[in-house]
This record gives structure tokens, sequence and C-alpha cells, in this order.
């Protein structure tokens, strides 16, 4: 913890050091001897920090008067001086001078500094919120200014933390904020890392082939080639999720073999290429090489890169030796919790349910619903965060450029008293319709992330099912085969043939142009056998009006409908009738089978998950349980 420490001084004090400015006042003519101006301009033109912070401090010592425009930058040089010796933790209170004097004088360049020197010092805490709150407040000052240099290198400050905290689809919007700002040529570096982030983004997502775009965007800035490498690196990765791993191996055997990166850099290149060897080739032995690295990240306390060891043996002896595998994803779990990463937790918990029985089993799976739950606290909270944080400063801009129109009418009242009024009668509802528009644009936006969240996680479960559980059960079927009872092996086949139908019914929905093929070719294939389908008036619709969210939401719904009628209707002729609208499209459903009571409707779970899916995009569902067979209308608007 001490190595990571010093690692982390070491990085904010780069931080800190490339982006200082010189007072815009230091372009006058040399200030006189003993004055707080002259040993300004000493400290700035000297190259040792602790002589930097004397020569600040003595000017400090002779300002008098807080209006004093030499004061915020002796401030900002103190700071700055501090943090090059590795004082971060006290230069807490002298930033809050610097932004207090800064405000007293109007001062905005100096104010952006300030919030900018808090932002690192968030980031020194480990406060992604803080950083993403204290990062947007300077990069609106630099905005203000009319530097969208400084503006962009704030957006990219925020794109981190969003990042960090989960927010990806945010994180992607302040990183290109950031780039269409950025200077191609002189702010390369800033560029290199905007890209980097995006791509990030999309590899989190599951959207590997756009995060190597970005990547080799990030790539073609590189100003070192440590950057390089990593980039390269993130290349790798990315090429490995996707499986092609002849490509991936290229690219790690060579950035294994360059001689820039440092031990840790090379032990993460040199595990992921012995990790993706034994990927494409399970016989391959890469057992020493694993356990090598390992011993030498634990000898370096290197616990983020132990985590990533324990993961890639636990997987290596998922086949080979359940025992060791086990003991890895334990290990696994223990240095996830010591490095707070709850993620990682999630992964090795998922590996130690699949791997344990009993009691133990239900111990693990309550741990990891309790983690799964948090995390999803956790993202959802931070989106709300720094949404609220935009909205709240806007508010405030508003609130202030109200204040300014009415001190400026004030001196024409006695003139101008009909005209102010209007004026201001104007201002306020500009400013009530602009709040009511944009909370109902953040409400909007919410909802269909969420939706959009919601349909990501139904495909990475139904892909995991069908990578994972499914060729699991199907191999574990083969091997049992020759040996097992036949009764055994039906069973495992159904319980395989399940998961495959599972796995079908959530996988991706295309809402382009062959949406509608698509959903009637599902219709088509969920009808069990023995029963009459009849679809009208679905050709009479236009499918272009609706929203990609609403036509994911019909889609699921008219599965689900397709479900419970396999599992409980026992029909022989199933109707589904599509009536277009100016404002909806109604769907009305009917079957022959045996209907259901108001029980049912009021308490079954495909039901209510139907109810729940409309519920997201103001959509509806009607069921009637009177007469003969189930009836039922669902309504969904065009507009939002």
């Amino acid at each position: 913890m001490k190595h990571l420490k010093i690692i982390l001084i070491c990085l904010l004090v780069c931080l800190w050091s490339c982006e200082k400015e010189k007072d815009p006042q230091s372009a006058t003519p040399y200030p006189e001897p003993g004055t707080p101006a002259y040993f300004y301009e000493l400290g700035y033109e000297s190259s040792d920090p602790n002589e930097k912070l004397e020569l600040y401090n003595k000017g400090l010592e002779l300002v008098k008067d807080r209006q004093d425009t030499v004061l915020p930058a002796l401030l900002e040089g103190k700071i700055y001086a501090m943090s090059r010796l590795g004082e971060i933790e006290a230069t807490q209170s002298w930033i809050d001078s610097l932004i207090s004097v800064a405000e007293l004088q109007n001062d905005l360049f100096y104010q952006a500094k300030g919030f900018y020197r808090k932002s690192v010092m968030n980031r020194y805490y480990a406060d992604p919120e803080a950083v993403f709150e204290n990062a947007f407040r300077s990069r609106q000052l630099y905005l203000k200014l009319g530097d969208t240099a400084m503006a962009a290198r704030r957006s990219l400050d925020m794109a981190n933390a969003q990042n960090e905290m989960g927010d990806f689809a945010g994180s992607q919007e302040s990183a290109t904020e950031a780039l269409k700002f950025l200077d191609r040529e002189k702010d390369s570096n800033y560029v290199s890392s905007a890209y980097n982030v995006v791509g990030l983004c999309y590899m989190s997502l599951g959207f590997n082939e756009d995060a190597i775009g970005e990547f080799a965007n990030a790539l073609q800035f590189a100003v070192s080639r440590k950057d390089s490498l990593s980039y390269m690196h993130n290349i790798a990765i990315a090429l490995k999720n996707q499986e092609k791993y002849d490509e991936a191996l290229e690219i790690l055997e060579e950035i294994t073999h360059s001689s820039e990166p440092d031990t840790e850099s090379r032990n993460r290149f040199l595990d992921n290429y012995y990790f993706t060897k034994w990927l494409k080739d399970s016989s391959a032995r890469v057992e020493p090489q694993l356990l090598a690295i390992m011993q030498e990240r634990l000898k370096a306390q290197d616990r983020e890169g132990l985590i990533t060891s324990y993961a890639h043996l636990s997987e290596y002896y998922s086949d080979k030796d359940p025992a060791k595998s086990q003991a890895y994803a334990r290990a696994m779990l223990e240095a996830a919790g010591s490095n707070h990463s709850h993620t990682s937790e999630v992964t090795a918990l998922t590996r130690l349910i699949s791997l344990s029985s009993g009691q133990e089993k239900d111990k693990y799976l309550d741990r990891y619903l309790e983690l799964s739950d948090s995390l999803k606290e956790v993202s959802l909270r931070s989106k709300a965060h720094f949404a609220k944080v935009r909205f709240d400063e806007e508010r405030k801009q508003q609130e202030i450029n109200l204040l300014e129109a009415e001190n400026e009418s004030q001196a024409l009242r006695t003139e101008k008293l009909r005209t102010r009024t209007v004026l201001i009668s104007l201002a306020a509802l500009l400013i009530l319709l602009t709040a009511v528009a944009y909370s109902y644009y953040l409400k909007q936006r919410s909802k269909k992330e969420k939706l959009r969240e919601i349909y990501l996680t139904e495909r990475r479960i139904s892909k995991r099912i069908h990578d994972e559980l499914a060729n699991d059960i199907y191999n574990v079927m083969s091997n049992l085969e020759s040996v097992a009872p036949v009764p055994i092996v039906d069973r495992l086949e159904k319980i395989y043939q399940r998961t495959r139908e599972f796995s079908r019914e959530n996988r991706e929905i295309d809402t382009g142009e062959h949406y509608l093929q698509d959903l009637l070719s599902m219709l088509s294939h969920a009808t069990p056998n023995g029963v009459k389908l009849i679809v009208r008036g679905e050709q009479e619709i236009n499918w272009n009006r609706f929203e990609p969210e609403k036509k994911i939401v019909l889609f699921r719904v008219l599965q689900e409908m397709m479900v419970n009628l396999k599992k409980h209707s026992d029909a022989t002729l199933v109707a589904l009738i599509f009536t277009p609208d100016k404002k909806l499209l109604k769907v009305s459903y009917s079957d022959n089978g045996k209907g259901t009571s108001e029980e049912e409707v009021a308490t079954g779970n495909g039901i209510k998950n139907i109810h729940m899916r409309l519920k997201t995009v103001n959509g509806k569902a009607f069921f009637d349980t009177s007469g003969k067979g189930l009836k039922a209308e669902i309504m969904l608007p065009a507009e939002s």
C-alpha cells in the first residue's frame, strides 16, 4: 500500500505540474523589489520547488489586502510548489483560499484553476463524484473565458470520473465533447487519452469492434512509446474478447518483447499473452508462466494484477483440477475485497458458485446477489448525481443571468418601468420553460438509458447461458452418454434444450429494417405445434415511427404472451391483430384456450412482466377473463 501511495503522489505531481500556467499579469515590466509581485516573479522563474515555496511564502506575508490582484497568483504558485514536494494533503486549505479569493475578485481564470486543483485533490482521495463535480465547475469557467482547450481537458477529467463510476454512456459523452475542442497537434496527449476512454467504455459495454477503432485512434495520437504499448494492449484484449486469438497473440507477442514497459506493465502483457495462448489451444503448456507471473505480482504487491492472475489461473484449472480452480477463485475473491473492487468480487463469486455446492454455494450466492444489487445502485446513483451537477450548475448560471438583467434594468426603472416588468416576466417564463424542458429531457434520457441497460443485460445473460452453461451441460451430457442411464442423459438433454430456448428468447433484436421480419419469425417459432397462428394488419404499420426501445418492448411482450400460451393455454387457435392509429399502436390478442382468472391476471409473473415492460414506455395492457379463452389488448404510444 505504501508503494501504491508513492506512485499515486508522483502521478498527481505530474498532473499538477503539466498544467501550471503563469499569471496573465506576468507580461508586465519587472515589479519593484520587496513587493508581493516581485517574490511571485522570482518564484515563477525558479526551478527548485523548495525555493519556489519559500519565495511564494514571502510574497504572501507581504499581502495586506485580499483584493490585491497578485494574491491568487501567489496562492496558486504555493499550491503548485507544495504538490511538487509531495505535500498534496496539506494543499487542501490553500485550494479553498484560492477559490475564495478568486471569487471575491471575480477572477474567472483563478477560479477555474482552483476548482481544477480541487478535482485533482478529490482524485487523490479516490472520490470520483467530487472529481466530476469540481472538474465540471472548472470547465464551465474556462468556457466562460473562451479557453476551449482547457475546457476540453476538464471534460476529459469528467469522462475518467464517470468511467470509474460505471457511467459508460456519460463518460463517452464527456470524452467526445473533449475531442470537439482539443487541437490534434498541440494536445495530442489529451486527444489520445480521450479516444482511449471512449474505447474502454465501448469494451465495457461489449462493443469490442467499436472499441478497437477508438484504440487505433488513440494509438495514432500517442506521444510516448509507453502510451502506444498500452493502447496496443487494449486492442489485443478487445480482439481476445472477439475470440480472434491469432491477431491478439501477434500484438501481445510484439509488446512483450519491447524494452520500454515497466515490470508491472510487462507482467500484464505476459499474463494476457499466455492466457490468450491457452484460450486458443487448451493443450498449450502455460501453467509455469502463469504461476511465475503470479509470484512476481505477489512480491511487488501488485493487487490489481494479482486479481487478474487468480482469475486466469482459476479458469485454467477449471477442467484440469477443480480443487485448484476453486482455491484460486477464493484467492481472487479475497484480493478483490482487499482492493475494494466490487466488480472483480462479482466475477470471483460467479466462478465459486459454479464450483461449489450445499451451504457453501448458498453463502456465495447470497453475497453475489448483495454485491450485484449494490453495483446497480452505485451506477444509478452516479448517473443521477452527474446529471444533477450539470442541471444545478446551469440553473445557477441562469439565476446569475437573471440577476444581471435585473440590475441593468433597475438603473432605468424610472423611465422604463413597464419595459422592465415585461422583460422580467419573459425572462422568468423562459427560465421556467427551460427548466421544465430540461427536466423532461433528463427524465426521458434516463428512462432510455435504463431500457438500454436492461436490454444489454438480457443480451449478456443470454450469451453467457449459451456460451457457458449450455456448452458445459452439453459437455457433461457427452461424457456421461456412454456410462449413465438413458433417463439421466434424457433429462440432461431436456435441460440443455431449455437453456438453449432461454438463450434464443433473449437474443439480440434487430430494431432496423428487418424488425418486422424478426418479429414474425419469433411468433412463428414460439407458436406450439398443433396451434394455428393468425396475424393480420402488421404490414400496415409504419414501424419507422417507433423508437428502438418501444420495438424491443413490443417484441418481448408478444414473446411473453406466446410463452404463456405454450405453458398454460391448451389453445388450438391464436390470433394477433395489429391496428394502426395516429397516436398509438393497438395489438389485439385472442385464443380459444382455457382462459385465465382475475386472480391469475393480478398475481401471475408472466402478466406482471408484461405490465412492467409496457410501463417503461408508457404502454398499457388489458386482459379480459370473461368468456372462453384469453383476450388481451396491448397499447403502445407512437410518440414519447
